[in-house]
């Protein structure tokens, strides 16, 4: 979604922001089928990603052990994110999500 106004958001000079709101359908063989490339857009405006691609990251939470397979799948988006200087918003180790379920674990986005 953008925004704009012509005095600029979020005490910057930039006329236009930008939130994008990315959940992945989960698609065999893999469950991120909202990729990187679309995800985290190397834009010249302010922009916000929100949502849930259920991807595990060591900096997003050093206390939890990552499988090879979590670390391998999440370095494109926390790849792209560092590239183009995104800022995580989030406390680190702090959990955001939730599940109803015993069989999965908590997580910080």
């Amino acid at each position: 979604m953008d925004f704009f106004t012509p005095r600029g958001y979020l005490r910057s000079h930039f006329p236009r922001f930008r939130i994008g709101n990315a959940y992945p359908w989960l698609l065999a063989p893999s469950p991120h089928s909202v990729c990187a490339e679309t995800t985290v857009l190397d834009i010249k405006y302010p922009y916000l990603v929100t949502g849930y691609l259920n991807i595990y990251n060591p900096p997003t939470d050093p206390s939890r052990l990552l499988s090879s397979k979590e670390e391998t799948e999440s370095a494109p988006y926390f790849g792209q994110a560092s590239d183009l200087g995104f800022t995580l918003l989030n406390t680190l180790g702090v959990y955001t999500r939730f599940p109803f379920t015993g069989t999965h674990r908590p997580s910080p986005y």
